[in-house]
């Protein structure tokens, strides 16, 4: 008989079976939560991008431009990037981040690499407890993947891709190969990736220059490279010297002793720029090229090299000349118009006073401080001098003479006292103070040229000019640019005026006519049946010329006065007359003429087919003249000019420059007109300076220079082309909204100075010498050795009693003469 089951034992079952339910039910759950997880990862693991290929990974670089010495010009790209190879990395440099960034490194241990687990578990427990994802444990073969791959965004999707990622750099790369990406792909501040680019950036060494205190620095950078930036927060960056030190002992690299030395030594970082940046200009127009022929991204991250032309001290001395000659003429220093000054740039007070004093840079200043200038706060001022804290740096005095230009308005005498000119608060812009004088004194031409005592001679007032200027110079038989200015001052504008400004250059234009007129040969057999030479009389009396559409030419001299007596050609030049050049000109005919000029590389469209044209009533850039001068200097050859020699890719091989327009062509073989022509041309010129229009260039004490001034009706442009056997340089100077630069403007006083001030430092490692004399020249003299005038001429065309030039200057007022007007028949 059964035994009967007690109550206790009926309710024992039951609880059996829920305990089994429960656990069938948690099994479900870890099971389907084991299942979801292991899909979740499936599909991370899906999307991760393969590695093998980081085996050819090359950084992106940066545009890197140089100089014709080899010298940094420019950097030009997002970033700042220098990647080397492991065995080029100081061992104590990989075992500072080592110790810093993943002490385990190393190890065997599938806890630890290459991904650490406790790690992660005590990052998580202190995310848990700020309620936020605050601490990372990221390994190195973690922080590649996400560097590589990954977003710095903290989820949870990210740092499992993360992880899974590093597995897959595990799998395919050794230790070594993981530490090199690191170290050359990680982020460190300042633009800077990589660690040879942060030693450049912040210590300006290479690697292996690099103390074992900087090392560590540096290597204290990942976390936080802006935070624990050594330049911004030192005390920062100390502390965490500290710790990587620490963290480097205790891993056996180095001992007590080398960690003493190392946290002794103090925190020195700063700023160092790889590059000059002394020809932005240069550098904005090449990076503009190549980005137009071959996309943004090739340009400024393929590493491409680009070998320039540009001799650094030229182009120092070029940006020197420019900004001082522009703000000499903007103070009146150089015109004979006197100058206003416009006030200062704001008046400071409060606490924007104070902290301009503590050097703090005032928010309505440019970014930059333009061209050679610097900004001061007036802290106090007297009737004899005044208090400037020049950038919060120093205090520097300015007396009357620092002030003597800054009349209160157009016309006003020139201020009497300190006071009466600067004020406590006044925002100004100061320059190193410059000492002018007056070369070719006591002469009609005579030009303020300016020298600079020193760094200690002190400060000036000066002020941002409104004018803008330009100068290009190259090597007259190459043509390779080895200096250019666009502007006062690229910060200020970015417009390159010596490529791109198309200015009318006045007189300067008269040299390639005369070449025309000189050039007997081609006067012939274009069935003229005279010529002229440098003695060939021309008469300087009013001319008139009725053009077809009724309206009368009459051109006028600068002096507007006239010579009672036929002028030699060569004088004509020297002097610049105005009215016997249109009769040169209208004498060898408009066509011939046109045509002619082509040889000096203008184009046809740019020559105005009118009697003007020899007074420069065209349009040509600084860089256009500069290649036509060249002509002359270089004994009759048409150079092309060139800023850039070559290209260079990453992989060494060379970028073609065929389609470039700036870019490296041979030098001619073949003259563009004889070289007897561009010797009587240079020999005219060289009596410019001499005795004519360009006599303040004497200041430069050498005679193997040559050169023509060029000013444009109503003042609006002022030219000087000049050059010696071996370098052209011209020089503009005018207003953007081409405004007239005053009445007494001209290119002997306002370009003339520039181009002397430049050349002196362009002439001084180039010793003197002579124009060379071909064999189809003739005459008594060089003109070297000439003190007036010019006897030379083609040897098979000697100068005649008469010529049709001397004949046609006889006429009145009215009377031109019949060949003059047959000529403007015959032209339209």
């Amino acid at each position: 008989m059964a035994k009967a089951r007690t109550p206790a034992a009926r309710q024992q079952k039951p609880k059996r079976h829920i305990g089994r339910w429960v656990l069938i039910i948690v099994l479900l759950i870890l099971a389907n939560l084991f299942i979801g997880v292991g899909i979740y990862l499936y599909r991370i693991w899906e999307t991760l991008p393969p590695v093998h290929e980081l085996k050819e990974w090359r950084p992106d670089e940066p545009l890197r431009i140089y100089a014709a010495d080899g010298s940094l010009l420019q950097i030009v790209g997002p970033q700042t990037r220098f990647a080397l190879p492991l065995d080029r990395i100081p061992v104590k440099l990989q075992e500072a981040f080592i110790a810093a960034e993943n002490a385990r490194f190393y190890s065997e241990n599938p806890l630890y690499y290459p991904v650490s687990f406790p790690g992660i578990l005590r990052a998580a427990w202190v995310d848990l407890i700020h309620m936020a994802p605050v601490q990372g444990a990221s390994t190195i073969p973690e922080q590649v993947a996400r560097n590589f791959y990954l977003t710095p965004q903290k989820t949870i999707t990210r740092k499992v891709a993360e992880i899974l990622l590093a597995y897959k750099l595990a799998q395919h790369f050794s230790r070594k190969q993981i530490l090199e990406l690191y170290l050359n792909k990680i982020y460190l501040g300042q633009g800077a990736y990589g660690v040879q680019a942060a030693a450049r950036t912040y210590y300006g060494k290479n690697v292996d220059q690099l103390t074992l205190g900087e090392m560590a620095t540096i290597a204290g950078l990942p976390p936080a490279p802006s935070y624990l930036n050594p330049v911004v927060n030192p005390e920062l960056a100390k502390k965490r010297r500290a710790y990587v030190l620490k963290r480097m002992e205790i891993r056996g690299y180095i001992d007590r002793a080398q960690v003493e030395k190392a946290e002794a030594e103090p925190i020195l970082s700063q700023y160092h720029t790889t590059a000059s940046n002394s020809a932005p200009y240069v550098t904005e127009w090449i990076a503009d090229w190549l980005s137009q022929q071959f996309g943004s991204d090739f340009t400024f991250r393929s590493g491409l090299k680009v070998y320039t032309t540009i001799v650094p001290q030229d182009q120092i001395a070029a940006n020197r000349a420019v900004a001082v000659g522009l703000e000499n003429y903007d103070m009146g220093l150089s015109s004979l118009d006197p100058k206003a000054y416009r006030g200062p740039i704001a008046t400071l007070s409060g606490t924007a006073l104070q902290d301009a004093l503590q050097g703090k840079r005032p928010s309505m200043l440019p970014a930059r401080d333009p061209a050679n200038l610097r900004w001061g706060v007036v802290e106090s001022s007297t009737a004899k001098s005044a208090q400037v804290s020049l950038e919060g740096k120093q205090t520097v005095t300015l007396t009357l003479k620092d002030v003597s230009w800054a009349r209160p308005r157009y016309g006003a005498p020139k201020p009497r006292s300190v006071d009466a000119v600067l004020h406590p608060g006044d925002l100004i812009w100061l320059r190193p103070y410059v000492e002018a004088s007056t070369a070719g004194a006591g002469q009609e031409w005579g030009a303020n040229v300016w020298s600079s005592p020193g760094p200690h001679a002190g400060w000036q007032l000066t002020q941002i000019p409104q004018v803008q200027g330009a100068l290009v110079s190259l090597d007259s038989r190459s043509g390779a640019i080895t200096a250019l200015v666009g502007g006062f001052s690229y910060e200020m504008s970015h417009f390159n005026r010596a490529i791109y400004a198309y200015r009318q250059p006045g007189s300067g234009f008269k040299p390639f006519v005369y070449a025309a007129a000189m050039d007997a040969p081609a006067l012939l057999a274009a069935g003229h049946d005279h010529y002229l030479t440098p003695q060939s009389l021309i008469a300087d009396t009013p001319l008139s010329i009725t053009l077809p559409n009724g309206q009368v030419y009459s051109p006028t001299n600068y002096s507007n006065k006239f010579s009672s007596t036929p002028i030699p050609v060569w004088a004509n030049l020297a002097y610049s007359h105005n009215v016997p050049s249109v009769r040169i000109l209208m004498d060898i005919g408009i066509p011939y003429a046109a045509q002619y000029v082509q040889r000096f590389g203008f184009p046809p469209k740019q020559i105005p087919m009118v009697p003007s044209m020899v007074l420069g009533s065209g349009d040509y850039t600084p860089l256009q003249m500069a290649r036509g001068y060249a002509v002359f200097s270089s004994g009759g050859f048409l150079p092309k000019p060139y800023l850039i020699r070559k290209i260079v890719n990453s992989n060494g091989t060379q970028i073609s420059l065929l389609n470039c327009p700036l870019g490296y062509a041979p030098p001619p073989d073949e003259t563009a007109i004889p070289p007897g022509v561009a010797y009587l041309m240079t020999e005219m010129m060289q009596q410019v300076i001499k005795i004519g229009t360009g006599v303040a260039a004497q200041s430069l004490g050498r005679n193997d220079i040559a050169g023509k001034t060029g000013t444009t009706n109503h003042e609006t442009n002022a030219w000087f082309n000049g050059f010696t056997p071996k370098i052209t340089t011209t020089v503009w100077v005018g207003y953007d909204d081409n405004r007239s630069m005053g009445r007494w403007a001209a290119g002997a006083r306002e370009a003339l100075p520039i181009w002397i001030h430049y050349m002196r430092t362009a002439i001084s490692t180039r010793p003197q010498g002579g124009f060379f004399r071909p064999p189809d020249v003739a005459g008594p003299t060089e003109s070297s050795a000439s003190p007036v005038g010019v006897a030379d001429y083609l040897a098979a065309y000697p100068p005649v009693a008469a010529t049709a030039s001397s004949e046609s200057g006889e006429g009145s007022a009215t009377d031109s003469g019949s060949k003059l007007i047959e000529t403007i028949k015959n032209l339209f």
